[in-house]
């Protein structure tokens, strides 16, 4: 699959994809729209932390989308399984999900992460940003892993985003008419703490702890607890300690 060049604008450089696509969605840049950033400079994560990119270890770019459901439940849940579709695809192999909006590969015996998804909404758009490293970043106290742990052949940049955005073309159409919930056995497959004890904690305070059931047809996480099954929108997944 090729994308139209007239759909993907490439940058060397820009502050943040999501940020300047945002910027020329107003501007009135089409539904569809595709950002590539060979560097960010402010790239952003979840919860406003710093994503590292660089022209060689990274693909960092944004998908701009109109229309819709109003309320978006389960989007980053379904981004992330169109992610992970796309580069088994390719040959991807041991590849995970981790609630709510990462893609993980499994790297000397444990599991490293691989990619992030960003989702902002804004009025009727919809923006989708990917952080996707190429060669594992050197970041103190993380796992990460690169395309280059899971894939045996390497994949050209411009093939790479093609495969990627024509699964992100069909999740959206789908997710546009259905939502979430057809999705949800699938990706609760590809969960890689599905069935496991974890502890979910928000800015370095527990919320809870518990056995993680997956997740609703709305996309929050269901953690079976001390005080019975309870539904989170928000907060960081971790296996507690013990736990494989």
């Amino acid at each position: 699959m090729t994308l139209d060049a007239h759909r993907v604008e490439w940058r060397d450089e820009c502050a943040s994809t999501n940020t300047l696509l945002r910027e020329q969605a107003e501007a009135g840049a089409p539904s569809g729209k595709v950002l590539v950033a060979k560097r960010q400079t402010a790239g952003r994560g979840r919860c406003g932390r710093v994503w590292q990119s660089s022209p060689e270890g990274s693909l960092t770019f944004s998908v701009l989308y109109t229309g819709g459901k109003g309320v978006l439940s389960g989007l980053s849940l379904a981004v992330g399984l169109a992610l992970l579709r796309a580069l088994e695809k390719l040959g991807g192999r041991a590849l995970r999900l981790k609630w709510p909006n990462d893609l993980l590969c499994r790297k000397n015996g444990g599991d490293a992460k691989l990619a992030g998804v960003l989702i902002e909404r804004a009025g009727d758009m919809t923006i989708i940003g990917i952080g996707l490293n190429l060669k594992a970043p050197d970041l103190p106290g993380q796992a990460t892993a690169g395309l280059e742990d899971c894939l045996e052949m390497p994949v050209e940049k411009p093939a790479l985003l093609a495969a990627i955005v024509g699964e992100l073309d069909l999740m959206w159409a789908d997710f546009g008419a259905r939502g979430f919930a057809p999705l949800r056995a699938d990706w609760q497959a590809r969960h890689v703490w599905q069935g496991k004890s974890v502890r979910l904690v928000e800015e370095g305070r527990v919320l809870a702890e518990g056995i993680c059931r997956g997740v609703a047809d709305n996309g929050a996480l269901l953690l079976a607890a001390a005080d019975g099954e309870r539904a989170f929108w928000a907060g960081d997944l971790s296996l507690r300690a013990g736990d494989a």
